[in-house]
């Protein structure tokens, strides 16, 4: 195997021996060292193989015995370096055309977006497009599955987004929300949205069933879309009217009902508190990924922190026989921190967090008339608790449709 390879490396030439005295030529060559093999008797001639270093010798003992050499066949890398030397143009083009193909693939080149309907295509784009995915992007400067997880959170119309990277071409795929749909043409009843004390009514299509102080749950009926009219005493009417009930006819109920609403939020602070906050301190670690595993190229091999937060940064280049790139680890030292808190400090800061939650429940609009703090822990918990509880008055009516007819049995 390793003859080989150095017959590879220093190149064999096969040659044909003419003349007389043939065998005391090849015993002349191998006394000065001179390495042959594959001796094979064709006709008069003597052909068998040599390296290209102990030709010239081999041509000189041949001239002295008055033998021709000639040389039919060369192999080994000195004659392809010499092709290699005689083509260089044309290696090279080839070279810079491939590296250029392979340049020009790893960017994006075209972003189209299908399985919209209602949302412009353009805005979509315009969302991609700050989030690193847009015509010229460099396929190693963004992640397809950030991307998609961004464009999400951005465009509340849609519920699936897809990224397929396909050469130079990105494909968007998306799936819009199904919204349901809040304009009833129809007769409808007016329902609570919450639960509540009704404070005030105003019935302007329909019958109101609820009255000042009443007590409603979430779904109940406050004005009913189904009208049971009822008969005027002022109206002088037959026997057989009299015996005829009035038939209950629907409608589409409208008005305003206002209600005594509570909402409540809660929060928690603990008196000894342990975080862990960055010291400035950071190191670098530099690998190179490569098919056949990685190594550490640079950096601080053996040091690292107890506490930390780590950011990779990854550069791969694919190729036929796997993956090649640079892999560079940063660590950010994190230290523990210990804080005290006074019972006054954790009420505050308690207060807050529960303000933040109730202030998520309730909408900004709405005016809080009465409000309530309790402390839920007792002096011996590590965490100190607290509930705030408010109470606003808020229009609570809300149309749903009227989908059986009070006449069907």
């Amino acid at each position: 195997m390793a003859n080989k390879l150095f017959d590879q490396v220093g190149g064999t030439i096969k040659v044909a021996l003419k003349g007389k005295n043939q065998e005391k030529i090849i015993n002349m060559a191998s006394s000065r060292g001179i390495y042959i093999w594959d001796i094979k008797k064709n006709g008069d001639d003597l052909n068998f193989k040599v390296r290209t270093s102990g030709l010239i010798a081999l041509q000189s003992i041949s001239q002295e015995s008055g033998c021709d050499l000639d040389v039919t066949e060369k192999k080994g890398l000195p004659f392809y370096r010499n092709l290699f030397r005689r083509r260089m143009g044309f290696f090279t083009g080839a070279l810079i055309f491939i590296l250029a193909l392979y340049i020009m693939s790893s960017f994006v080149w075209f972003v189209e977006v299908y399985g919209n309907k209602k949302v412009e295509p353009s805005k979509i784009l315009l969302t991609a497009a700050k989030h690193g995915v847009y015509q010229g992007a460099a396929k190693w400067n963004f992640s397809r599955i950030e991307v998609e997880e961004a464009i999400l959170r951005d465009l509340s119309e849609l519920s699936y987004v897809k990224i397929d990277i396909r050469g130079v071409k990105a494909r968007i795929q998306v799936v819009e929300k199904i919204l349901p749909k809040t304009d009833i043409s129809g007769p409808c009843h007016i329902v609570a949205t919450r639960d509540g004390v009704i404070e005030e009514v105003l019935a302007l299509d329909g019958q109101a069933n609820v009255k000042p102080g009443d007590v409603v749950k979430k779904g109940d009926i406050l004005i009913s879309g189904v009208v049971f009219p009822e008969k005027s005493p002022y109206i002088v009417s037959s026997e057989e009217e009299e015996d005829e009930e009035p038939e209950p006819y629907t409608v589409r109920a409208r008005g305003q009902v206002k209600a005594r609403v509570w909402y409540e939020g809660y929060g928690e602070c603990r008196l000894h508190e342990e975080k862990l906050v960055t010291s400035g301190n950071k190191l670098s670690k530099i690998y190179i990924e490569t098919p056949m595993g990685t190594f550490f190229v640079k950096g601080q091999r053996e040091k690292t922190y107890n506490f930390y937060e780590q950011k990779v940064k990854k550069r791969v280049v694919k190729s036929p026989v796997g993956e090649f790139g640079f892999l560079k680890v940063e660590l950010k030292e994190k230290i523990k921190k210990t804080r005290d808190f006074t019972e006054k400090e954790a009420v505050k800061i308690a207060r807050e967090q529960a303000m933040k939650t109730l202030s998520q429940k309730m909408s900004k609009k709405l005016k809080i008339t009465e409000s309530r703090v309790d402390i839920l822990s007792r002096p011996s918990d590590p965490i100190l608790r607290a509930r705030i509880s408010v109470e606003t008055i808020e229009d609570i009516a809300t149309a749903q449709p009227i989908n059986i007819s009070p006449n069907s049995n």
